[in-house]
């Protein structure tokens, strides 16, 4: 019969051979998550030629400081209002349909862009408010802006 084992050696791993198996895990991962390395590259490159991540790190070394700051200044009375009526707010954004109120702002832009080409002295009489609402746009304008008023009037 054989002797029994009473010496067990584990194996240990080297240094060396630790820090070669990380580097290939690494790089590893480098290659697989190319894309998304490269555009985190832009985006840091980005962030730091707009001075961005300069203040986000100082703001991150002094961050007890910002912050006791920051809560002295919100804590001022001129900002009560702000504060009680920000949760309101909050809702309100969520309740908004953006999709129409995009639609609108640029509604609003072209028009605004069409009202600087009036001179500032032109007086419309009746006959031209009636012939212009013969043009569809301004037809169209008025039409929706007594839809407008309509919707705007209900409870």
């Amino acid at each position: 019969m054989g002797k029994p084992i009473t010496d067990i050696k584990r194996y240990t791993v080297t240094k060396e051979e630790k820090m070669e198996s990380d580097l290939a895990e690494v790089k590893e991962a480098v290659a697989e998550n190319k894309d998304a390395i490269l555009k985190g590259i832009e985006l840091l490159k980005a962030l730091d030629e707009g001075g961005t991540l300069d203040t986000a790190q100082s703001f991150t070394n002094a961050k007890r400081t910002a912050l006791e700051r920051f809560v002295q200044e919100i804590s001022k009375e001129q900002y009560t209002p702000l504060l009680e009526n920000l949760p309101g707010l909050i809702f309100l954004v969520g309740e908004l349909d953006v999709k129409g109120l995009r639609d609108l702002t640029t509604r609003l832009n072209q028009g605004i862009k069409e009202m600087e080409r009036v001179p500032e002295d032109k007086k419309a009489n009746i006959f031209e408010v009636f012939k212009a609402l013969k043009d569809p746009n301004v037809n169209r304008s008025l039409t929706l802006l007594l839809g407008f008023l309509k919707g705007m009037g209900k409870n």
